[in-house]
């Protein structure tokens, strides 16, 4: 019998939060969270599921649950009994949602591990949606593959349902570090296809017919048709397909070059000898990529973005070495194509665990490359594992990690304690609270920029008076705020600031206006 348990209290904190990126931000957020701390064990994937409930597994104990985004009520849909789950990143994993789970196609596709003959192993299940109104659940498991390679590291395990009726699969390197036996470049033979033996997928994308069997149309790699769809990947956690129909992809880097992909069939990504793009960067101390250049594989493919490139100039305040290297730890992908917020809309969204923020990714119209840089969102500290977008386009709804690693807000600092471990938090949008495209620009003069012990802002006689305003550092938090601005020249001293990026930001009674700043 499900448990259907009751947390009708939902935490309502605001932050007025802006990226860190060169240019100013516009949009403001409110966060809320639903649900206590750890009142989610240790989630692992998230969807926006029918009824307007949110979906999440739990990957240590082998429980899906819904929870409502209203009032946090929490109901168990099924406790799968034989997932096996010892280490960091086993257990469950990946679910997908049939498109027509409501009206004919009531099904739920899980990934797991379990253990065969005292080993892991990895199986992707198909269950029935029994929607009774009140009190739903999951039943009926049909098994469509199984004995796919399983670890306790790099298992990826992102599960999704493509508009071609198929699922895609990650399946990780298994966190071999020896270049001469990851098997992300190895594949099967014919013969090894014709016995099931799947030992070859590690390092792999997947694709699927629903009942596990190998697509007609599947590519055709070094003479073998498998599941293989993609192949030459590290720990691929993030999967997710536009509108457009393009599969992204993210994957960790090493210790820098996360990377993003457009995953197209029968490419090759490069790992364990090309990390990011090929700029012959060392990364380890394994000595894996003496020359990416010399990979010369023709289906190879560079990735749409390289993120956080190896640095060539360390920050001096960052002191711990795991912290210190610029790689993310990228645990999921998401994507916002709604026009509610005009400025985000075709961006993808990644997840970071090991910063405890969004990285947001502007696409061009057609979402094959990407403008501008990375810009960052939605910092606390906790350890982000996946994220949807509300239908509405107004609010984002992310699941966080029990324990673990992560940033505190310097972004340099290790902190093992998390603030909202183990539930799920909602940021949404304040449309009303926004900067708008102003007229302030051209009736203001700010300077110097970058200023070091004052900061001078004039503004002009012809504009409205009762000026506030407010600067906030790059994680957004307000450091000053003054109440009252005078037409002419206002000082401001900024001495006693740390150096570093700021945003400052005028508020008057019709009108907002947003400027980056750089105190040194």
């Amino acid at each position: 019998m499900k448990s259907k348990i009751s947390s009708r209290f939902t935490f309502y904190i605001l932050f007025i939060l802006i990226s860190f990126s060169g240019n100013a931000q516009d949009e403001t957020f409110t966060m809320t969270q639903i649900g206590a701390n750890n009142f989610i064990n240790n989630p692992w994937d998230l969807h926006y599921g029918p009824e307007g409930y949110l979906w999440v597994t739990e990957r240590t104990n082998g429980v899906i649950i819904r929870v409502s985004p209203e009032t946090a009520e929490k109901d168990e849909l099924v406790k799968i009994s034989d997932v096996y789950a010892t280490g960091g990143q086993d257990g469950l994993l990946g679910m997908a949602l049939h498109k027509e789970i409501l009206s004919g196609e009531p099904y739920v596709y899980v990934s797991y591990t379990y253990s065969k003959s005292g080993k892991r192993a990895q199986k992707l299940v198909r269950y029935t949606y029994q929607n009774n109104g009140t009190d739903n659940s999951l039943s009926s498991p049909v098994t469509i593959i199984t004995n796919l390679p399983a670890s306790n590291d790099h298992n990826s395990g992102r599960l999704v349902f493509g508009a071609d009726n198929k699922l895609y699969y990650t399946i990780g390197d298994q966190g071999v570090k020896d270049c001469n036996t990851n098997l992300a470049q190895f594949l099967p033979t014919q013969q090894e296809i014709d016995n099931q033996n799947w030992a070859k997928y590690p390092g792999k994308i997947l694709r699927l017919n629903l009942d596990g069997s190998i697509p007609d149309d599947n590519p055709i790699i070094d003479g073998v048709k498998s599941h293989i769809f993609t192949y030459g990947h590290r720990n691929a956690q993030g999967l997710i397909f536009g509108s457009n129909g393009l599969l992204y992809a993210d994957e960790h880097g090493p210790s820098s070059d996360d990377e993003v992909n457009i995953i197209n069939s029968g490419k090759n990504y490069g790992w364990p000898f090309v990390v990011g793009v090929k700029d012959n960067l060392m990364y380890d101390s394994d000595g894996c990529l003496t020359n990416e250049t010399s990979f010369n594989k023709p289906n190879y493919q560079d990735p749409l973005m390289s993120l956080f490139l190896p640095n060539t100039s360390q920050d001096p305040d960052c002191t711990n070495s795991w912290m210190c290297r610029p790689n993310v730890a990228p645990s999921s992908l998401g994507i916002y194509e709604s026009d509610e917020i005009s400025t985000w809309a075709n961006s993808l969204l990644i997840t970071s665990l090991k910063k405890g923020r969004i990285y947001r990714l502007k696409l061009n119209t057609n979402g094959t490359a990407v403008q501008g840089d990375a810009t960052q969102h939605f910092y606390t500290q906790n350890r982000y594992r996946d994220i949807v977008t509300d239908p509405n386009g107004k609010s984002f709804y992310i699941i966080t990690d029990g324990s673990g690693k992560t940033a505190d807000a310097s972004g340099m600092n290790v902190v093992t304690t998390m603030k909202n471990p183990g539930t799920i938090l909602k940021f949404t949008y304040n449309s009303a609270l926004s900067v708008k495209i102003s007229n302030l620009e051209s009736s203001l003069k700010i300077w110097p920029n970058p200023a070091s012990t004052e900061l001078n802002i004039e503004l002009n006689s012809n504009i409205e008076k009762d000026f506030k305003a407010e600067i906030i550092n790059s994680i957004g938090q307000v450091v000053k705020r003054i109440s009252k601005f005078e037409s002419g020249i206002n000082k401001i001293k900024v001495d006693n600031f740390p150096t570093g990026v700021y945003f400052l930001k005028l508020i008057s009674n019709s009108d907002t206006f947003q400027k980056r700043i750089v105190l040194k």
